[in-house]
């Protein structure tokens, strides 16, 4: 071999070698970009559940007092209609006049879960210290009872005294049909 064949063979040899280098270069750089890509996904789903986690933990007592405290089981029509009922006697009984009546509103059919809600809508005049005992007889927990609405605004011709529109909701479990039952 001459002097320049030796001289285009080792050129040819290093250009191939470089070629083969950049193609190995950027083939090991565009998988170790996915792999870290797919560690830092799975740094961020490990801090999610660990977050969850600890949320599950502070969630038992929630759990503990709900499992004590079960919503009553009924049909949407019977629990908004015992609503309404106890909406309206307690206000009789805290000296509230209503100004209008409680109205039951309609199911939310899009509501899942084990649990739903019936809610209804009612507005109310009072002093504040009646009014107060009205709110704290609705709002029971334990009842699955809650104020989920509350708008309070001075009646204009008597400072002494208030209007209260309100939503008062009543969580409770669907009743199962009786047809499913007899036919098991």
């Amino acid at each position: 071999m001459s002097p320049r064949e030796k001289k285009l063979v080792i050129i040819l040899v290093s250009a191939a070698f470089i070629i083969v280098n950049l193609f190995l270069f950027t083939s090991f750089n565009a998988a170790k970009q996915q792999k870290e890509a797919l560690l830092a996904k799975g740094s961020k789903d490990l801090k999610k559940m660990e977050r969850e986690l600890e949320e599950a933990d502070s969630q038992i007592p929630d759990r503990d007092w709900l499992s004590g405290n079960p919503p009553v089981e009924g049909t949407h029509g019977r629990v908004g209609a015992e609503l309404a009922t106890y909406t309206e006697k307690s206000a009789l009984r805290n000296q509230v006049t209503l100004k209008k009546r409680p109205s039951p509103q309609r199911e939310d059919i899009e509501e899942t879960g084990a649990y739903r809600s019936a809610r209804v809508k009612v507005v109310g005049n009072a002093a504040d210290r009646e009014l107060y005992l009205w709110l704290t007889d609705l709002q029971d927990p334990k009842q699955g009872r809650s104020i989920t609405q509350l708008r309070i605004s001075p009646q204009r011709d008597d400072p002494t005294r208030v209007d209260c529109e309100l939503e008062v909701t009543q969580w409770f479990t669907p009743q199962i049909e009786q047809e499913a039952v007899t036919t098991n």
